[in-house]
């Protein structure tokens, strides 16, 4: 049995094909689709290449905004068409900006706009062409694990039954002859957990009659980017030590932080001190929140924040944050909404206490609680705090022991795969929260 291809790209591929014909096509226009007049004609050969690059670049940093390399199924809408060209007129305008500040001229309209329109609608029909053959291509999967495990992967990607065929069994120990059973149904992928009926199979012959073969913990991995605590072990956590990758990465990672720490802090100083004088006027001093929270290899450190609540509000003790939180004053409403009142967690980062990204630091308070109900929990101290990390981008807030096992299984996925690659991905992405007005 051949393997069919697998259409439904990882955003890793989106990525590289998106930055492939973005950069292909802004060096095209100008070799191909221009008159000789045009600034980008003028220029070399090389120069050409760099502004094709730059430009590309530039289209995946707009299109993480926007949350066009999203590993789910992209249906033809207008919306999505509209979010590309965007994206494209977006990354269009730095590439005007690059060639004026280094040529001292402007590229023409109409190449800028045959530029944007191009890349824009290539870009939207070769994500929709791969959705299209994704679905007509399912793949089919048997999942040998508990039902429990079976009905919550089930659940969580409801976004792409276009792209799973889910092949049911009665029960997998009624599965004699599990690689007849995969020919006759067709099987594409089994995903097996550390089930006693798991652990009989044979995997050898499944991947010689040209079945997949998947972990529970790596199919969560890589279809919902994130890793359940309750699915792993000991000798999974081991690898977890950040302290045993290159040092060089860990250095650059705290440069880039003090830069952009310091830069933000710069930076948002204008809104800072008007938004002072405001919460005075609301609700009084003081102005400044501090608050213990854990950090790095579980060290206690004091977190400032921009004061949203009342100043009685924890008077009966500490209490999770939550949604329409009736302790939440009027001025802290549109604080929380825009993040505003994070801004101060910058100095926390200057210090060295907080990283730009990172898990989200829990409150001391409720450390022992969670540490008792939620496996694995101080596994997120491997790392530093963050201002924003990946289980903010893509999870809600976290009122309880339950959303905060959720937001773990998220912040297992980013120490395993912890990269300033994906610090930036996550940083563009919060971005595109922050343009929401989500918290």
């Amino acid at each position: 049995m051949s393997r069919k291809p697998d259409w439904n790209l990882s955003k890793g591929s989106k990525a590289l094909s998106s930055f492939v014909v973005a950069s292909g096509i802004a060096f095209l226009v100008p070799t191909h689709f221009s008159p000789s007049s045009e600034t980008l004609v003028q220029v070399g050969e090389l120069w050409l290449i760099l502004y094709s690059l730059g430009f590309g670049l530039s289209f995946l940093a707009f299109g993480e905004m926007f949350g066009l390399s999203e590993r789910r199924i992209i249906r033809f809408s207008v919306r999505r068409l509209i979010l590309y060209f965007l994206t494209a007129f977006l990354a269009s305008l730095v590439l005007l900006l690059g060639v004026w500040i280094i040529e001292f001229s402007f590229v023409g309209r109409f190449a800028i706009l045959k530029i944007a329109s191009s890349t824009g609608l290539a870009s939207f029909f070769m994500f929709w062409l791969f959705n299209v053959l994704a679905r007509q291509s399912r793949t089919r999967i048997f999942l040998l694990t508990s039902t429990e495990t079976s009905k919550e992967v089930r659940s969580l990607l409801t976004e792409q039954t276009g792209i799973f065929e889910w092949v049911d069994a009665a029960q997998s120990g009624d599965v004699k002859d599990l690689v007849e059973f995969c020919k006759d149904e067709k099987v594409d992928l089994i995903v097996m957990d550390k089930s006693p009926e798991a652990a009989k199979v044979e995997i050898i012959p499944l991947l010689e009659a040209g079945t997949r073969v998947m972990g529970v913990v790596e199919f969560w991995e890589q279809y919902l980017e994130k890793i359940p605590p309750r699915q792993v072990d000991q000798s999974w956590l081991a690898k977890l030590d950040l302290r045993l990758r290159d040092p060089f990465s860990h250095k650059l990672k705290r440069l880039a932080d003090f830069v952009l720490a310091v830069f933000g802090l710069l930076l948002t100083l204008p809104f800072v001190i008007p938004t002072l004088i405001i919460i005075a006027f609301d609700s009084g001093l003081p102005l400044f929140f501090k608050q213990r929270r854990t950090g790095y290899m579980g060290r206690p450190y004091t977190l400032y924040k921009l004061r949203t609540m009342k100043r009685d509000a924890e008077k009966k003790g500490a209490e999770w944050a939550k949604e329409k939180d009736q302790r939440v004053t009027r001025c802290g409403k549109f604080l929380r909404k825009w993040r505003i009142d994070e801004i101060p967690q910058f100095w926390n980062v200057v210090k060295g206490e907080m990283s730009i990204v990172g898990p989200r630091p829990e409150r001391p308070e409720f450390q022992e609680e969670l540490i008792k109900e939620v496996p694995h929990w101080n596994c997120r101290h491997l790392v530093k705090p963050g201002l924003t990390g990946w289980a903010q981008i893509r999870y809600r807030y976290a009122s309880g022991v339950s959303d905060s096992e959720e937001k773990l299984s998220f912040d297992l996925y980013y120490v395993k795969h912890a990269s300033l690659l994906m610090d930036l991905q996550i940083m563009l992405s919060t971005l595109r929260s922050i343009a929401r007005g989500s918290r």
